[in-house]
């Protein structure tokens, strides 16, 4: 992106024309030196990165704003859209050969990981700012795919990585994210299959309200087996659970998932809560005297978290 912007820079320059990009939740992408703000401000719709934004110049320049607009559009597209729109093609399992693939991602062949970021707004400044974290980086590529970023770039510690750009659009841009990853790549059948784990592992946090931002689709068997159960056998669940879950408060609501999420330990789940250790066992009998289900218990406990996951999916 800074080899793009240094364009449109050379381009404000050349045709001594100050102008500002805008994209369309507002995040500003470019502008040039010499723009400022005024009531002689005019807008032209343009496309940047496959999604809709706007240029903004002073209304004297309006009859060279289309030609602004082409010029900018199409050396976006010389630039990235090419090799994007392939990586893309990758991706969704389109016909590509293998030397072209190695041409996009020559690291492949030695291992990389695809990962997924979902934030809840200001998705160029997010793509930015991850650019910025690995711009020293040859084997990290960045792009945006509609609602979400993607990520694929030989991490040694794919982890570590994951919790660094969270942490970092967490305190830089104030803003939620989830991230996901799935298995090491080395050829174009990983690829594809990576980057759909990875969606799929985002669509299971969301569905079920995972508090982790950062999802390991291989961490998720027990959300995968609850998804993929058929349909009469979590009828017949939200036939007993459906409304006791329903009439549970925030407060029972949050005891259920911290101690779930501590393993069934009375120990961690109170300290998580911020309560005495009698407050939280109190309230487990409570849950068995409306539930009948001691969730203490393993057996219990297995029954009672899939009808709990069963009845966040249909509330979603």
């Amino acid at each position: 992106m800074e080899q793009f912007k240094n364009f449109l820079q050379d381009l404000s320059n050349n045709t001594k024309i100050n102008f500002s990009i805008i994209s369309e939740d507002e995040y500003v992408i470019f502008t040039s030196k010499g723009f400022v703000e005024n009531s002689n401000i005019i807008s032209v719709p343009v496309s940047i990165c496959k999604n809709r934004g706007k240029i903004k110049l002073e209304h004297k320049f309006s009859s060279c704003s289309n030609l602004l607009k082409y010029i900018i559009e199409n050396k976006y597209k010389e630039m990235y859209l090419t090799k994007e729109q392939i990586l893309m093609d990758v991706l969704y399992g389109k016909d590509i050969s293998n030397d072209k693939i190695c041409d996009i991602i020559p690291f492949l062949l030695q291992g990389c990981f695809v990962l997924l970021v979902s934030v809840d707004k200001n998705i160029y400044e997010a793509l930015t700012l991850i650019k910025q974290i690995y711009k020293d980086e040859e084997d990290i590529i960045s792009l945006i795919d509609d609602d979400k970023i993607i990520i694929i770039g030989s991490f040694t510690e794919v982890r570590e990585h994951t919790k660094s750009i969270r942490d970092a659009i967490n305190s830089n841009l104030f803003i939620k994210c989830k991230i996901s990853f799935s298995s090491i790549c080395y050829n174009k059948s990983d690829l594809i299959k990576c980057f759909n784990e990875s969606k799929e592992a985002l669509l299971l946090g969301k569905i079920y309200s995972l508090k982790e931002d950062i999802l390991d689709y291989n961490k998720l068997l027990f959300e995968k087996v609850v998804y993929y159960l058929n349909i009469k056998t979590k009828q017949e669940l939200m036939s007993i659970f459906n409304k006791k879950f329903n009439e549970f408060d925030y407060e029972m609501i949050n005891t259920i998932e911290e101690f779930f999420n501590c393993g069934l330990n009375i120990t961690d789940a109170a300290r998580k809560l911020y309560i005495h250790r009698n407050t939280l066992i109190y309230r487990l009998c409570k849950i068995e005297k409306e539930t009948g289900f001691d969730i203490r218990n393993f057996k219990d406990a297995t029954v009672f978290v899939i009808a709990f996951l069963v009845w966040r999916e249909n509330k979603q």
